[in-house]
């Protein structure tokens, strides 16, 4: 399955990730599965599906991260020169 994320990426949360728990802000996760399809527990409908990962966060193991809950991790440094 295609996804926005392969193993090794760096992500950190956005907005969304960190309307959940906001004691990882800042800080930068890397992605250790394949993406893989979960379907919302919620929905009535059962053709809305998600894509989800395992990602490794401040050393914790978090399952099921969806796709819309990260960003790409972007290191933008000033060139010091």
């Amino acid at each position: 399955m295609p996804g926005k994320y392969e193993p090794g990426d760096l992500v950190c949360l956005n907005q969304y990730g960190l309307f959940i728990t906001s004691d990882y802000e800042g800080l930068i996760g890397i992605i250790i599965s394949e993406p893989y399809s979960i379907i919302a527990p919620i929905e009535t409908i059962m053709d809305t599906f998600y894509t989800v990962y395992d990602i490794l966060l401040d050393g914790e193991l978090f399952k099921m991260v969806p796709e819309e809950f990260m960003e790409k991790y972007e290191n933008h440094e000033k060139d010091s020169t």
